[in-house]
Order: structure tokens, then C-alpha cells, then sequence
């Protein structure tokens, strides 16, 4: 006579898939730059991302980063950076910021598009789902 065996299985343990990779992923989200990590955000970024030249004091500014954001959270493959151009005057100038707000594209480090002031949400959508799909 055979005789079944029961056997308790015990359940998979959870792991976490970790990937080696030089940078993490931010695409979709909108992250504030300082002069520290310009670089690795956006000049050594492996994907489009889109920086905004603000300040706290800028009118439009303050209308356009909210339409930003919400555009790039729709387009998962490009990050947005924020860069506050009254703390990193430096970078402002390196990128020859001339009026509030300048919104840029850069792709493989270099800056391949961009707009001064401000913009309507279907523009915005259109100018960041352009890059978006350089990816």
C-alpha cells in the first residue's frame, strides 16, 4: 500500500530584484537639483530629462511647475529636475538663464530644446511627451 506524504511548502520568500546601475531611476518624478547633483541628474542621465530654471519669487514660475510635473508623471521615461536659480547661480549662468521661467530638454547631456515663460498645459504636454518619446 502506498502511503502519501504530506509535505509543508513553505511559501517563497519575498526579494527584492536589485540591478547594478551607475544612477537611479527618477523617471516620472520631479526632483530638486542643487549644484552638487546637476551633473549626475542630468548631464550623466541615461534617459531625457527636463530642467526648470525657477525662483520662489517668480510669478509664472510658479504656475508652470505644477503643469510640469503633472506632464512628466505622465511620461514615465523622462525626469524633471528643478533647479532654483537664486541658490545655484552658477549653473543658471553655465546655461546662459536669462529670464524666469526657462524650461530645457537635455538628451545625452546636452541641451536639445527649450522655452522661456510661460506656457499652456497643452503646450507644456506636447513639449515634454516630444521627449519623452526619445527615449
Amino acid at each position: 500500500m502506498n502511503s502519501l506524504r504530506t509535505i509543508a511548502i513553505k511559501p517563497a520568500r519575498q526579494f527584492v530584484r536589485s540591478f547594478h546601475a551607475a544612477q537611479p531611476r527618477l523617471t516620472g518624478k520631479t526632483v530638486e537639483a542643487t549644484s552638487e547633483t546637476f551633473d549626475s541628474l542630468v548631464t550623466k542621465a541615461n534617459h531625457p530629462v527636463i530642467v526648470d530654471f525657477y525662483a520662489d519669487w517668480c510669478g509664472p514660475c510658479k504656475m508652470l511647475g505644477p503643469l510640469l510635473s503633472k506632464s512628466v508623471a505622465a511620461n514615465p521615461n523622462v525626469t524633471l529636475i528643478k533647479i532654483n536659480v537664486d541658490d545655484n547661480q552658477e549653473i543658471a549662468s553655465k546655461f546662459k538663464v536669462a529670464a524666469l521661467p526657462t524650461v530645457s530638454a537635455f538628451n545625452d547631456g546636452k541641451v536639445v530644446d527649450s522655452f522661456v515663460g510661460m506656457r499652456s498645459g497643452p503646450m507644456v504636454e506636447q513639449f515634454v511627451k516630444k521627449h519623452a518619446d526619445l527615449a
